[in-house]
């Protein structure tokens, strides 16, 4: 049994026809559907809140592309200074191993002119 709005009605007392029809279209409604089925999709597309769309797109990847650009140039200007830095303090090392070896070595010359192995300097008043 079915509650229907005139009263309670069995499906066998409805017969073949208990499937609801859809209700007939009004004539004006009927015929605005069928003129739209015709018209083209870019004739009933919204281009405006397709264009509102487009620019929020635009909008992210703008911004992404603004951070990626300020990360690389923070990251290529740290690599720069440590570079640089890399740089000197293999300058300075270098540096300092020579005049440590010629420190060395004018140790040795002076040991060896005090024993007597090697002659007096001609060069006088250096150091």
């Amino acid at each position: 049994r079915l509650n229907l709005p005139g009263g309670r009605v069995s499906i066998a007392e409805l017969g073949a026809g208990w499937k609801r029809q859809a209700p007939p279209l009004d004539p004006m409604l009927r015929s605005y559907v069928l003129r739209q089925a015709q018209v083209p999709w870019y004739k009933r597309f919204n281009w405006y809140s397709f264009a509102l769309y487009r620019y929020k797109v635009y909008d992210v990847i703008w911004r992404i592309s603004a951070t990626a650009t300020i990360g690389a140039t923070i990251y290529l200007g740290v690599a720069v200074v440590q570079t640089w830095n890399a740089s000197v303090h293999r300058t300075w090392q270098h540096y300092a191993r020579k005049e440590r070896e010629r420190a060395e070595l004018m140790e040795y010359i002076h040991q060896a002119r005090e024993k007597g192995i090697l002659p007096p300097s001609k060069v006088h008043g250096f150091e």
